[in-house]
């Protein structure tokens, strides 16, 4: 039997999303166009439902983006996102563990050579081995090595964040 922790609910979650939402508009407020990027799976999800609260708060004019890439095996050249040169990004991904695909994703943005550059992650572990971080974070979480943070989405609902 697995022991599981809830961190988060769903209620909980949808709370840290708003507010995630309304602090990526304060960093991007003076953007005429920003670009959303979520890192493909949950990250997308996240990068969606952001999406949808900054276009009901805001004016500014928002393009979603899916960067897919193999998170166990990143490469530059397998990662596919067509991107504006110069433009507004903000990356985004479900859990900032090790910190490995928010830096490969970041390394794969910089080549569109962003006017402005800011990442979001729903829950940050602490556990960075490489150096990146996220700009905004809706929970940060100090766990084990050993342990494992998962987003949970179902039927496009996101129902718990559990340490497992």
């Amino acid at each position: 039997m697995s022991n599981t922790t809830e961190i988060l609910n769903a209620t909980a979650i949808e709370h840290k999303i708003q507010r995630l939402a309304w602090e990526l508009y304060d960093r991007h407020h003076n953007a005429t166009d920003l670009h959303v990027v979520g890192i493909k799976d949950n990250g997308y999800w996240l990068a969606e439902q952001l999406v949808t609260r900054l276009r009901n708060i805001s004016d500014i004019n928002i393009t979603l983006h899916a960067l897919v890439m193999e998170k166990d095996a990143p490469a530059l050249e397998n990662m596919i996102l067509d991107l504006p040169e110069g433009g507004e990004f903000a990356l985004v991904d479900d859990v900032l563990n090790s910190g490995r695909t928010l830096l490969w994703a970041v390394i794969k943005l910089m080549s569109f050579r962003p006017r402005v550059l800011s990442t979001t992650v729903l829950v940050d572990r602490s556990h960075k081995r490489y150096p990146v971080k996220a700009d905004l974070k809706g929970l940060s979480l100090s766990t084990t090595l050993q342990d494992t943070v998962q987003l949970n989405v179902v039927n496009g609902a996101a129902t718990s964040v559990q340490l497992v």
